[in-house]
């Protein structure tokens, strides 16, 4: 089905207003975001995301709400945003990728920018966040002293050698295009998770890092595309 009737988004909310969003899968009775929507929408317990749901919006919400904080995945802000997600299709990709990328160079990279100076790959960390290329990444990789640093660059790494695949492929091969786009998706939400672990293992809280870099605020402006929703 490609289409979230008025009647899925109803469950979809009361589910949401009665269970607790868990990391990973869960259970029925405590269901994972792309789980919560699929029991509204065929009754499966499922994160296979749905025919209705941007694939690069539920590859980047699998693994953001895994890595946010439980407090700041049942937060009625999250909630509220499910529902909307829930019916954003597939034709507008590379719009939602492009986001999600700005904000993994921008926004959630950088963070990891003290530790960097202070362990001798600061050079190189600003340079990969400045030039957004796989070869900077790589030689941030190379360079980063802190494992989780070097995880974190190499996720940026595949989200963009992903990313320029999708941009390169024309229309006659959107569905590959679509593909790339949902794996630099799952990339670049992963270096948002490494990092997180990078920039705790700088002393900083964890709950104060995900605050800084917003995840809900990025999947928000995912969902509503300048021209897509009031």
């Amino acid at each position: 089905m490609t289409t979230f009737t008025t009647e899925q988004r109803v469950k979809l909310e009361d589910y949401l207003a009665n269970h607790t969003l868990p990391l990973g899968l869960g259970t029925e009775e405590s269901a994972c975001s792309i789980a919560a929507i699929n029991l509204a929408i065929s009754g499966e317990l499922t994160d296979e995301i749905p025919d209705c749901m941007s694939k690069v919006l539920g590859k980047a919400t699998i693994t953001l709400q895994d890595a946010m904080p439980g407090e700041m995945r049942n937060s009625a802000r999250y909630k509220r945003l499910l529902p909307e997600m829930a019916g954003t299709g597939r034709a507008k990709e590379k719009e939602r990728l492009a986001v999600l990328m700005d904000w993994m160079w921008s926004t959630v990279l950088p963070q990891i920018q003290p530790l960097a100076d202070e362990r001798g790959f600061g050079v190189e960390w600003s340079n990969m966040c400045r030039l957004k290329t796989s070869e900077a990444t790589r030689c941030a990789v190379r360079a980063a002293s802190a494992p989780a640093a070097a995880y974190a660059a190499t996720a940026a790494a595949d989200a963009a050698n992903a990313d320029a695949n999708a941009n390169a492929a024309d229309a006659a091969y959107a569905a590959n295009a679509n593909a790339d786009a949902a794996n630099a998706a799952y990339a670049a939400a992963y270096a948002a998770y490494a990092t997180a672990y990078a920039a705790a293992d700088a002393a900083a809280d964890a709950d104060t890092f995900w605050n800084a870099v917003d995840p809900i605020g990025v999947l928000e402006r995912m969902t509503y595309l300048e021209g897509d929703k009031e």
